[in-house]
């Protein structure tokens, strides 16, 4: 999956197209949910450089992400999940 995109700073964004494409392998990489050979910049924020060895974890991410499945953060307990 080759991916080359510029997104607005803020707002919602949807993702869409036929099953398989890689919507959510782009996704859990831009979330930090999977690891992808390349980089997923901000213009304030480096959150994975494959070529420097930056990853930045999810939980360090400002990001939100509704999952297809029920899931959670390994980090967190059951109740700081549903907060």
């Amino acid at each position: 999956l080759q991916v080359d995109l510029q997104l607005p700073a803020s707002g919602i964004m949807v993702l869409f197209g036929p099953s398989g494409s890689g919507k959510t392998t782009l996704l859990r990489c831009v979330a930090g949910l999977e690891r992808a050979s390349g980089l997923v910049a901000l213009p304030q924020a480096v959150w994975q450089d494959s070529a420097r060895r930056i990853f930045t974890p999810t939980w360090q991410r400002a990001i939100g992400y509704v999952f297809q499945e029920a899931s959670l953060f390994e980090h967190l307990d059951v109740r700081r999940n549903l907060q």
